[in-house]
């Protein structure tokens, strides 16, 4: 009786233990945290030139989404939550600055070394399900800054 006692206590420990890791795995954007670069951008499905993204930089943290203009300006800021356990993860950005003030976007995002794709789109629509950007979603091609 006591050791299926202890098995019983060991199986719960261990679930709670596996459940927790992999909770934290699910949510796991330390490798996008940093600045990055915009160096393409598709909107409503067509390509965004060169000189529109020009110097244009995102900041990420463990909570923030951070677009500035070429001049360090804040153009759009937004806390997010993701889901990397996905593929792609799925992201949540509630915005606090910008366009979407007050609104939520669904989007996706996949990270390939040093480069981050992330796509989202419009308020009040579905996440984008791949990485070419159509009618009411942006896409963004970023690469780290530093590399």
């Amino acid at each position: 009786m006591v050791r299926m006692m202890l098995v019983a206590s060991l199986f719960v420990v261990g679930s709670a233990a596996w459940s927790a890791d992999r909770d934290d795995k699910s949510s796991d954007t330390s490798k996008w945290v940093g600045t990055w670069r915009v160096v393409s951008s598709e909107k409503d499905g067509k390509a965004v030139g060169a000189s529109d993204i020009k110097d244009k930089k995102v900041k990420i943290t463990r909570d923030t989404i951070t677009c500035m203009d070429a001049g360090g300006k804040n153009e759009m800021v937004c806390t997010y939550t993701a889901d990397t356990s996905a593929t792609p993860a799925k992201v949540t950005m509630k915005c606090t600055e910008g366009e979407h003030k007050g609104k939520t976007l669904k989007g996706i995002a996949r990270l390939d070394g040093d480069t981050l794709k992330i796509c989202f789109s419009k308020p009040d629509k579905d996440a984008p399900t791949d990485f070419r950007g159509k009618e009411d979603q942006c896409c963004y091609t970023l690469e780290r800054e530093g590399k």
